[in-house]
């Protein structure tokens, strides 16, 4: 699959064609994780929109009505970028010059004359940390401080595979996000 008209791809993608979904993967993938990474993204944010993207596209084309307006392209894209800025709007999370990760109460929180010291951020965070569950403050531990692949941690948690492991992700975001709005 070199060069191929969106149509005829869209005819694949419907048909599940493994040879299309990777062609789409090779093509469109790097465009939306530059993206995501300019946008306090990591690789492994990239590849987890990227793949919900994916999802959200196929249960489009399925639809008997489906009439691509827009290349295929700038299409994934946009629903890809709409994740995303879904997501971080949802969760209100910054992720700070020093990569530790800050759930938002209140953005106002943050933004004062004086900016807000390391150590009072920090000291933030490990209050809050110490309020969810041990599972989560693994979780979180390793993908946003040790920057632990999502794979890595699948085999160490003994998730069965890449969903259950972003589901377990999301739920501990949400967890520490709820902490996090009750002070």
């Amino acid at each position: 699959m070199n060069c191929i008209c969106d149509h005829s791809l869209v005819e694949s993608l419907r048909a599940g064609d493994t040879t299309a979904y990777e062609w789409v993967y090779k093509k469109y993938y790097p465009s939306v994780a530059r993206f995501i990474q300019r946008n306090n993204g990591h690789e492994g944010d990239a590849e987890d929109t990227f793949q919900e993207a994916v999802l959200v596209l196929y249960q489009k084309i399925i639809a008997p009505d489906f009439q691509l307006t827009a290349t295929l392209k700038t299409f994934l894209f946009s629903i890809a970028k709409n994740i995303w800025l879904k997501k971080l709007r949802d969760e209100k999370l910054l992720i700070v010059p020093d990569d530790q990760l800050v759930a938002l109460q209140d953005t106002h929180e943050f933004v004062t004359a004086e900016p807000a010291t390391e150590d009072g951020q920090e000291a933030r965070l490990q209050a809050w940390m110490t309020r969810i569950t041990g599972h989560c403050q693994r979780v979180i531990q390793s993908l946003y401080f040790s920057h632990e692949p999502m794979e890595h941690l699948m085999v160490t948690m003994g998730w069965k595979n890449r969903h259950t492991a972003v589901n377990q992700k999301y739920k501990c975001i949400q967890q520490l996000k709820r902490v996090s709005e009750n002070g």
